[in-house]
């Protein structure tokens, strides 16, 4: 699946299904997001909500998140800022991250719950995704 998807039709999460339980490998959050121009105010690193972020599977599944922002719970706020986001994944990532569960919301915006052996979970919304293969790790990984 190497197309930009944008909703989570019944079909595509019957493919994504299988990635639950995958270990995570590595996170790279990049500090611009492809709908940065839609958002009707300029955004900074400090007000950033909406990030793009890449997330490599052991299984050499590769998933890239565009206008994606994280939440440490189903009914919390976004985490604002990008030093934020990206110490809250670092964090998150580095007690044995998984992908615990494939979701969608109403609009059906494909959803990540990342839970780690630390028993903690981070709710990952994503306006866009795809999913590809990974064959090396980018050198800033988180």
């Amino acid at each position: 699946m190497n197309d930009l998807q944008f909703k989570l039709t019944d079909e595509l999460w019957e493919d994504m299904v299988t990635l639950e339980g995958a270990p995570i490998t590595a996170i790279t959050v990049w500090d611009r997001s492809l709908v940065d121009e839609s958002l009707p105010e300029p955004v900074t690193d400090q007000n950033r909500v909406f990030v793009d972020i890449d997330i490599f599977l052991a299984n050499q599944t590769k998933l890239e998140l565009y206008g994606a922002w994280v939440s440490q719970n189903q009914e919390g706020e976004p985490i604002v800022g990008l030093d934020d986001i990206g110490e809250t994944l670092a964090l998150h990532t580095q007690n044995g991250a998984i992908i615990d569960e494939i979701a969608s919301d109403e609009e059906e915006m494909l959803i990540l719950i990342i839970a780690n052996e630390a028993k903690s979970s981070l709710l990952l919304a994503a306006t866009a995704w795809l999913e590809d293969v990974w064959e090396a790790l980018p050198e800033e990984v988180l």
